[in-house]
């Protein structure tokens, strides 16, 4: 059987100090500190690529939200996930249609554009 967790009270009355004076040394964000979220228009000229991976015995859908113009601008989100990788194909292709502004699917990204270098 595993012992309990013990502090010495020193190290507990230390680390409640620290924590009392964390308030006085963080601040207040400003209010353009939130501007990411707000600039999220370019997400209507993206480009939806779905994702299958299997962690931890279950498949997740992922949707890749990728800028046609400025292929590293994107946003990468975990939809849902199935046991059965059937049914999370079938889902990510219906959710890829869903949240596409182009449901035919004609945006499309090219690997060129990225300028990668591999070395």
């Amino acid at each position: 059987m595993k012992r309990a967790f013990t502090m010495p009270p020193e190290l507990y009355a230390k680390m409640l100090d620290e924590l009392s004076n964390l308030f006085f040394t963080e601040k207040l964000g400003l209010d353009s500190d939130m501007n990411f979220y707000r600039n999220d228009f370019w997400l209507t000229d993206t480009a939806v690529i779905e994702m299958l991976l299997l962690r931890k015995g279950a498949w997740e859908v992922n949707l890749l939200f990728a800028h046609h113009k400025t292929p590293l601008k994107f946003l990468s989100r975990r939809i849902t996930s199935h046991s059965c990788p059937k049914r999370a194909r079938t889902m990510a292709f219906y959710m890829r249609r869903l949240a596409a502004k182009d449901q035919r699917g004609t945006l499309s990204l090219d690997i060129n554009d990225l300028n990668l270098t591999l070395n």
